[in-house]
């Protein structure tokens, strides 16, 4: 009987080690990650893009993926500060990134943060894929593209100031007989009433 109880806990002992070294392999399960996106030169950025510029992102929306892959697609408004290439004359543009577990992606990007787009596309929107190149901005990147590309530029041209103008009388000045003959006249009264008067007083 006591041998019998001992090789009973042995097997329950046995039973609980091979349980307890089951549960923790399945929660240690690892989720998969996406890879990790190559770094891309500056150079190769700007030659791979359709349009190239500074701007701040100030709005970031999500949506789920419609193309039965894991992640999202997010959509940034951005206010554009400098364009150093490609057509673009808005203040402001929207610029898609995704997330994609099974490729590389940019994800969101930070809100109030100032970045350097390498952008494909037609502009409704931009596309900033995880190999664009698209990076936070700094004055080293910012040099870098001038280097390659040329000074950037404001996406509206700025308002042209206009001068004011005074109007000015372009009539034809009077001549100097008109101008003179209301102070001829009155003192021609003046004479007469001289006259007047001594003629009087000469009377008496």
């Amino acid at each position: 009987m006591r041998r019998l109880s001992t090789t009973l806990l042995g097997g329950l002992l046995a039973a609980l080690v091979v349980l307890g070294a089951g549960a923790p392999a399945h929660a240690a399960k690892p989720h998969k990650k996406a890879p990790t996106c190559p770094a891309v030169t500056v150079d190769d950025s700007t030659k791979r893009a359709m349009a190239v510029f500074s701007g701040v992102v100030t709005d970031v929306q999500r949506a789920p993926r419609t193309d039965g892959q894991q992640g999202a697609i997010y959509t940034q408004t951005v206010t554009v500060d400098l364009v150093y290439q490609g057509k673009i004359d808005t203040e402001t543009v929207t610029v898609q990134t995704d997330r994609n577990r099974a490729e590389c992606s940019l994800g969101a990007l930070a809100k109030d943060v100032e970045y350097m787009f390498f952008v494909t596309g037609n502009g409704q929107p931009w596309i900033a894929t995880g190999g664009s190149g698209t990076r936070i901005s700094s004055d080293a990147v910012a040099a870098e593209v001038v280097g390659l590309i040329g000074e950037g530029r404001p996406p509206i041209d700025p308002t042209p100031e206009t001068a004011s103008f005074t109007p000015v009388d372009t009539s034809e000045p009077q001549s100097f007989t008109r101008s003179a003959a209301p102070g001829a006249a009155l003192v021609l009264v003046g004479l007469l009433g001289l006259v007047v008067v001594r003629g009087v007083s000469r009377g008496r």
